[in-house]
């Protein structure tokens, strides 16, 4: 995987936009949930209309889900919050989902 979002094949909804993180690839996790999110909202990631800076650091974030020190992968833990009225759930083993308003 190169780390940017891919459309769900199975989702618990299927409004339920999936993507995973690939820790070893080239971008970051806040990387990943910017496209992810651009590409539910169908805009461009690069036009700065998503901001992950209004909700959750992305430095913070990058962080916390970045391999142990030792290099082995944080599998656990999950973290959820709302950009765009979307909620996005972030879970260690690389899975994000991101729900639309309406699903909720």
């Amino acid at each position: 995987m190169n780390g940017y979002p891919s459309p769900a094949s199975h989702s618990r909804s299927p409004s339920v936009y999936r993507a995973f993180h690939d820790p070893d690839g080239p971008a970051t996790l806040s990387t990943t949930v910017v496209h992810a999110l651009a590409d539910c909202l169908g805009v461009d990631p690069t036009d700065g209309r998503i901001s992950l800076y209004d909700t959750v650091d992305p430095d913070a974030l990058d962080a916390l889900f970045r391999p142990r020190h030792d290099g082995t992968p944080r599998s656990g833990g999950t973290l959820s919050f709302v950009v765009e009225d979307h909620y996005v759930t972030i879970y260690g083993n690389g899975e994000i989902l991101i729900e639309p308003p309406t699903t909720r």
